[in-house]
């Protein structure tokens, strides 16, 4: 997902009791049948949910439906999901409460029962601002162009499940989505397209499956008349190649034929950082939007601008200052296919797993790709937008929107950047980055489960002040100082305090010369006044920190030789 521009007003559902009877019952799959009628901007269909039970015994099923969705009725299914006839199922009762469908089963399920439900529903789900909810566009042309974005809505919003804006833990095995569109149009979901035929006089369905798991925000449904361009990626460490393919509007496919060149690099330096791509029995797609974008998991939204071709073409970018160093929304959203997709917070406290990660994802194609000083400058205008009040940590037992906030992208990103520099050796920051995406992919992971990695990975290092300061901390350090040249050492004089309440420690890299020696060493400076001293066989010379840079905070540390 985006930083936030401005406020989203969103109305998800909460738990109507403190028993959430969510929890009683884990996600196996979802299957969605949807009709679309452009015309009349409303949507109607079947949503299925199999499930297994994990209380002792469940009587009521529990699922996640925005009030503007009406439900029609709910019927138990029996045999495998994706073929059920749901005409066949019971018949259930069922009543909403206020976002909340409780659908009272016939016969109570014992713990360890599979129960697949069905919910035939209506509804016309709307969009609340450019970016987030159920768009109903249309192209220069005239025809529809239909898109979803419902990280800050919820799943629910558009469609009856166990919306991952409360649960992210609950990751489906798989999902399989039958849209149903006009004929001319074509619709583009998560995963592989394994049929697309005529229904009824006008319409055509698009059979979709995607056998990984996945957040619920992150299943999508696009649908315009896309032109379909499909190539296959030759990437490291699969085994066969990737299909790659990006539907796009006609008027725009010259400009991603230049823009989307770029994919490949992309996808080769996320792989050598983070493991091979997470995903390739579906596809890599990238799916021409009206809204900026958003991170769908194998059907990535773009709505950007194709700075590429701009440049190529010599026409002004709109969003050049955005995509000074890459194409923001390539890069950021791309990223997210390791860092939320393939491995998703736990709890939406550690929300930074997805956007910081993802964030730090696009410092390290801008060093993989465009060499360190070109990262330098990225780092060093990143910093500047960072607010100096806030924890990344997002508290815990909240729910995506209570979490959410600015502040877990840019900090986010600059605690990983300021971590590699405590850590100081890039050749094991790499190998835990990796190691912790390729362990939870396709699962779930916890702050506590990254810094218990790195700690292994270190030696039996601990981290956990570091974390304690840094990611759980409020704020970030500002430090004056002076280090001063003296005939046999340094001497170094500081002053650190926090910019929220939180007390830093903050490590200060030196070099300088002896004689014909380079040495170096790092020194930690505590909070509040501190004086330290180095010492030196002769007058040190060519006195230069190298830290400070890579270390979240403002610094004024200066050398000072007044021989």
């Amino acid at each position: 997902m985006l930083p936030l521009l401005s406020p989203v007003q969103a109305t998800p559902a909460v738990a109507a009791s403190p028993i959430d009877a969510r929890e009683h019952y884990d996600v196996v799959a979802y299957r969605l049948d949807i009709t679309l009628v452009p015309e009349s901007k409303t949507i109607a269909g079947w949503s299925f949910v199999e499930a297994d039970v994990v209380t002792d015994e469940l009587r009521v099923f529990e699922l996640d439906m925005h009030a503007q969705l009406v439900a029609d009725e709910v019927r138990r299914v029996h045999g495998e999901l994706e073929r059920a006839d749901p005409r066949l199922g019971t018949a259930l009762t069922f009543e909403r409460d206020e976002h909340l469908l409780r659908c009272q089963l016939a016969q109570p399920a014992p713990r360890g029962a599979r129960v697949a439900l069905a919910v035939r529903y209506h509804g016309s789900p709307r969009s609340l601002n450019p970016f987030d909810g159920f768009h109903w566009e249309t192209t220069a042309s005239g025809q529809p162009w239909i898109g979803t974005s419902c990280q800050s809505t919820g799943s629910s919003f558009w469609w009856p499940c166990k919306d991952s804006f409360f649960h992210p833990e609950d990751k489906p095995a798989r999902v399989s989505v039958n849209a149903s569109v006009p004929r001319g149009l074509f619709a583009v979901s998560n995963g592989r397209l394994l049929e697309r035929s005529k229904s009824g006089e006008r319409d055509e369905t698009f059979r979709w499956r995607h056998d990984y798991p996945l957040e619920t925000y992150a299943l999508s449904l696009n649908v315009a008349p896309y032109v379909v361009v499909e190539h296959e990626l030759e990437l490291e460490g699969l085994a066969r190649p990737v299909d790659f393919v990006y539907y796009v509007l006609p008027e725009d496919a010259a400009k991603a034929a230049v823009q989307f060149a770029e994919v490949e690099p992309l996808l080769e330096t996320f792989g050598r950082a983070f493991g091979p791509y997470p995903f390739p029995d579906s596809k890599f797609a990238l799916v021409q939007t009206s809204f900026w974008g958003m991170e769908h998991s194998t059907a990535v939204a773009y709505g950007s601008t194709f700075p590429a071709w701009c440049k190529q073409n010599g026409v002004k970018d709109k969003l050049a200052r955005r995509n000074e160093f890459f194409d923001y929304i390539l890069v950021h959203e791309v990223a997210h296919e390791w860092w939320g997709n393939a491995v998703s917070a736990a709890d939406w406290g550690d929300f930074w797993i997805h956007e910081g990660f993802g964030t730090y994802a696009e410092g390290v194609f801008v060093e993989w790709t465009q060499g360190v000083e070109r990262a330098r400058e990225y780092w060093t205008r990143s910093r500047a937008f960072i607010g100096k009040q806030g924890s990344v940590h997002r508290g815990a037992k909240k729910d995506s929107g209570q979490a959410y906030a600015n502040i877990i992208y840019g900090k986010g990103a600059w605690v990983l950047h300021t971590l590699r520099t405590f850590v100081a050796d890039d050749a094991v920051w790499f190998a835990t980055l990796k190691e912790f995406n390729l362990r939870h992919r396709y699962g779930n992971a916890s702050t506590a489960d990254f810094r218990e990695l790195l700690e292994k990975n270190t030696g039996g290092r601990s981290w956990s002040s570091f974390f304690e300061q840094w990611y759980y901390g409020r704020g970030y350090p500002k430090v004056e100082g002076r280090i001063t040249v003296e005939p046999t050492g340094l001497r170094i004089t500081t002053a650190s305090s926090g910019t929220d309440g939180t007390e830093f420690d903050v490590p200060l890299d030196l070099e300088w010369r002896e004689g014909q020696e380079l040495r170096s060493v790092r020194i930690m400076l505590p909070p509040g006044r501190a004086e330290q001293t180095i010492q030196t066989q002769t007058r040190p010379r060519d006195v230069r920190e190298t830290s400070l840079e890579r270390v979240l905070g403002t610094f004024d540390v200066r050398v000072v030789d007044d021989r």
